[in-house]
């Protein structure tokens, strides 16, 4: 009988104790992750006031490269989050033939070499991949440049019109991860 009651006990704790995969927090932002300069590997930010996260596995994950060649440098962060297991989301941030990158405040403009750009795109048939421009820059901080270790951490947020001119908000974005060069 005692170890019935043990059981039954055990059972109820860990039954209270566990978290269900569709409990999602109140406010989006607690499920961003963390803003680390550590290299964790991280990625996240809000779409639209909805959480954007990497999908966990799989070639689209989250990747990101800083490479100097020639005198110039080449930086990519790039992931994609599946929504409803039907649509995937990519963003990526980057740009070529760009200076050193140091930790300040960069804008995020129009897709001309020298610039770094954001992009975002729904993955959907026949929607074009949405950019930022020049009239209306996001926004890139980066809050630790450690190229010793291959670290990269920043927050980002843009905005940018889809075809209809209807805006698509990415804000609260943030980083650290890795980088490959």
């Amino acid at each position: 009988m005692k170890i019935i009651t043990m059981l039954f006990l055990c059972a109820i704790m860990l039954t209270n104790g566990c978290k269900k995969e569709d409990d999602e927090p109140e406010n989006p932002l607690d499920a961003l992750p963390p803003a680390t300069q550590i290299g964790a590997q991280t990625f996240g930010c809000l779409v639209d006031g909805e959480v954007f996260l990497p999908k966990i596995l799989g070639r689209n994950g989250l990747q990101s490269f800083y490479q100097n060649i020639n005198d110039t440098f080449t930086l990519s962060i790039s992931t994609e989050s599946m929504e409803k297991k039907t649509i995937n989301y990519s963003i990526s941030i980057g740009g070529s033939n760009i200076l050193q990158l140091e930790k300040k405040t960069y804008l995020l403009s129009s897709d001309n070499s020298g610039n770094l750009l954001a992009f975002f795109s729904t993955g959907k048939l026949n929607e074009a991949t949405l950019f930022t421009t020049d009239t209306d820059p996001g926004k890139l901080i980066i809050t630790n440049f450690d190229p010793e270790n291959f670290i990269l951490s920043g927050t980002f947020e843009f905005t940018v019109l889809d075809e209809t001119g209807t805006e698509v908000k990415v804000t609260n974005g943030r980083f650290d991860v890795k980088y490959t060069n």
